[in-house]
């Protein structure tokens, strides 16, 4: 009886949620004595979960509710820093390690692969320690490679694998070795095709339910911040080491030319569908994966998350079509809440509920490698669900209803910049702007249209820094107050 009394007095309240109360992060041990560098991770399709480790190991468990409680076998060995990973089935696994991708399987049934047969080949190998490889299925039985270049913080071998080019052995990122830099495409038997250059180090690469092709890259040289790119045929992603591969520049000097002549150089390069400022958002991108459209992992479904390779963040991305192109909106989906450094590649569970993260970094931070696990508890943080660009600004939708404090102008504080990719390290923003806000709209209790002064595309990015508020429905903190929009078009 006491329970019917009291249970009235909680009918109908909402209680205000952080991100502690919508998601839970776990880590996930890994076996004794295996060094836990985590190269790439995958299920079977009945459940059961892969590793594959970076030192050479591919060891397999069926998920507990404990993450102390994976009891891990190995299931195959012998890989030289395997960074992709395709389970095809309980007891057949294709990895791309640096030389090759390789299948393994168990024949015999005792749940260790005997069976070792290369599947693709084709592209170099210098001994050089950044070129490592990811995949993605291609959705018909083939697979998208992910090709890094090499670094001059490390060396290349007398014996290399394929050809090697003494051209190509210049600048802080290159290829000296074929394909290095380069998106392949590999049909089902095999068979590799050149798809895209211009990479330095794409450290994984994703196809989303529609068939579209995702990759990052790491901020570096040629590489002004961190980008996201749309993957199409025959484009050029603006690193071009790599271009000493592309029969069109035969006899030429690409990276010369392009330190020479910048102007040449962005007529020819495809720009970032989305860039993501490494300080703020993140600094090396690592695999993209689309959050379930179900909504079974939260508020964001279909939306991108790309780990943080050197950062305890994972972010998000808004993306939209404008005037037929991808283009869209950055922030952080996890910024911390016990999400270690290293992040590189995703997986949700099958029901959706669960994200596996896998790590690693080669020792460029600590703690920075291993295996963890964020699960959804249910709750909504607040948040900016939806940003839409508009002729004159953006119009926001926010998971919960609205204070009346964002209705206000002086709420809305935006700025703009433009990125110059170059040679050097990284590069700093340019052709600073702060854009006031001419108007603030409401549209229902959970959207804000904002009209800017000087407002255009072109490839600007606009960042918006909002107050610290909260909802109006249940009191929950605001959970990011950072975001960054690249405007490449704005709606005809």
């Amino acid at each position: 009886m006491k329970t019917l009394l009291f249970a009235p007095l909680f009918a109908g309240i909402a209680f205000a949620t952080g991100f502690d109360d919508c998601y839970k992060v776990e880590t996930i041990k890994l076996p004794e004595g295996v060094p836990p560098e985590v190269g790439a991770i995958d299920f079977a399709p009945d459940g059961t979960f892969f590793v594959a480790l970076r030192r050479g190991d591919v060891i397999k468990a069926t998920p507990t509710s404990d993450p102390n409680g994976f009891k891990w076998e190995l299931f195959a060995t012998g890989f030289q820093n395997g960074c992709g990973l395709d389970v095809i089935s309980p007891t057949k696994i294709r990895v791309i390690q640096m030389s090759d991708a390789t299948e393994a399987e168990d024949t015999d049934g005792d749940g260790k692969a005997d069976s070792y047969t290369r599947f693709s080949s084709g592209w170099g190998l210098s001994g050089n320690y950044h070129e490592t490889n990811s995949l993605t299925r291609d959705g018909q039985g083939g697979y998208y490679f992910s090709l890094g270049t090499a670094s001059h913080a490390g060396p290349v071998f007398t014996h290399v694998l394929n050809e090697f080019s003494a051209a190509g052995h210049r600048g802080r990122n290159f290829s000296s070795v074929k394909w290095r830099g380069w998106v392949l495409h590999c049909d089902a038997n095999g068979q590799l095709t050149p798809i895209a250059s211009g990479f330095r180090m794409a450290n994984g690469i994703y196809r989303d339910p529609d068939g579209n092709v995702w990759c990052g890259d790491n901020q570096g040289d040629w590489k002004a911040v961190t980008p996201l790119y749309l993957v199409q045929k025959g484009n050029f992603y603006g690193h071009p080491s790599s271009l000493n591969w592309d029969p069109a520049w035969a006899g030429k000097d690409p990276l010369q030319t392009f330190r020479d002549d910048l102007d040449a150089y962005n007529k020819a390069r495809t720009k970032a569908t989305v860039e993501l400022p490494n300080k703020d958002i993140n600094r090396s991108a690592g695999e993209p994966m689309e959050l379930p459209r179900n909504g079974s992992f939260g508020p964001f479904a279909g939306q991108l998350l790309i780990p943080d390779n050197n950062g305890t963040r994972i972010s998000r991305v808004m993306l939209e079509k404008v005037n037929g192109k991808f283009q869209g909106a950055a922030t952080h989906f996890i910024n911390g809440h016990g999400l270690r450094s290293g992040n590189h590649r995703l997986r949700f569970s099958a029901d959706g509920k669960q994200l596996y993260v896998g790590a690693t970094v080669r020792g460029w931070g600590t703690p920075a490698e291993g295996l963890q696990r964020i699960t959804s508890l249910g709750g909504v943080p607040f948040d900016i669900e939806a940003f839409h660009i508009t002729k004159t600004g953006f119009k926001v939708t926010f998971t919960k209803d609205i204070p009346d404090d964002l209705a206000k102008a002086e709420a809305w504080k935006f700025s703009s910049c433009t990125y110059q990719p170059k040679w050097t390290y990284g590069s700093e923003p340019d052709d600073k702007r702060d854009h006031a806000v001419q108007s603030v709209a409401r549209d229902g209790k959970r959207s804000i249209e904002v009209k800017l002064s000087g407002f255009e595309g072109g490839g600007r990015v606009y960042q918006l820094n909002l107050p610290d508020v909260k909802s109006t429905d249940d009191k929950s903190p605001l959970q990011n107050r950072l975001f960054y929009y690249t405007a490449n078009e704005l709606p005809k």
